[in-house]
């Protein structure tokens, strides 16, 4: 993404709503065990969700930005490098649990299958990779050229993908569907009154809002995330699955 997103990204994570009920929603998936959880965060940003995720067990993070790197340095994550996914070299079997959240989307992923082939064999037997990427291509907007979207996804491609890759679907499901008309309406009136002739830098739809604006989206997004508990959304802004590495018969695993 554009390095100044990854400012706006820093300043908003732990507070606005998107990322508070994104994490929230991961939080759910990540074992409480009394042993040593090993966790990747592959494509961490500017370290918000890495640092929840330490309380949880050992964690590393890495990303393809010196400048969120240094973000997550100053929130005092250390088990973090600057790293490219597409030529990264990950222990086999090392990690119990991988998050790629919003990461295969981007410009810079060379080869999705590849990745995502390189985060199962990363993962240990019965490990678990919670995944998100964004959803539908109509949603294009002046956002995904600020962060440098490649694609935007169906759930039915999600799953495909993730099952070529050697995965076991746990839960596929879009998300932010209780906001996915504003979100459109929004979008569509962007690209009506765009200014054709505009130099301006693009930018994404992560901005400051007035408390009581973002404690209404926080509350909706709660709401959300507790449906989620019994059903799968139809429809939503963002993909969202777990999937597992399967176990070899005889192969003791966390669950």
């Amino acid at each position: 993404m554009n390095e100044d997103e990854y400012i706006t990204m820093y300043k908003a994570e732990d507070t606005h709503w998107w990322y508070v009920s994104l994490h929230n929603l991961i939080l759910r998936y990540i074992p409480r065990e009394a042993g040593t959880v090993r966790i990747l965060d592959a494509g961490c940003g500017t370290g918000g969700l890495l640092r929840l995720l330490s309380a949880r067990g050992v964690v590393e993070g890495c990303d393809v930005s010196e400048t969120a790197i240094r973000c997550c340095r100053e929130r005092g994550l250390t088990s973090v490098v600057t790293a490219d996914l597409n030529t990264m070299v990950l222990a086999q079997d090392n990690y119990d649990v991988i998050t790629s959240i919003d990461v295969l989307y981007h410009l810079n992923i060379s080869d999705e299958d590849a990745v995502l082939k390189k985060l199962h064999a990363a993962l240990r037997p019965g490990g678990v990779l919670i995944f998100q990427v964004p959803a539908y291509e109509w949603l294009r907007s002046d956002h995904d050229h600020a962060v440098h979207t490649r694609r935007r996804y169906a759930k039915s491609e999600v799953v495909s993908l993730l099952r070529a890759s050697g995965f076991v679907i746990d839960r596929a499901t879009y998300r932010v569907g209780l906001l996915l008309l504003p979100i459109a309406m929004i979008r569509l009136s962007q690209r009506i009154f765009r200014r054709k002739d505009s130099a301006t830098q693009p930018v994404s739809d992560i901005k400051e809002y007035s408390l009581w604006v973002n404690g209404l989206l926080r509350v909706v997004m709660n709401a959300e995330n507790l449906l989620l508990k019994w059903a799968s959304l139809p429809a939503g802004a963002s993909v969202f699955a777990v999937a597992r590495k399967q176990v070899a018969h005889g192969t003791a695993t966390i669950s």
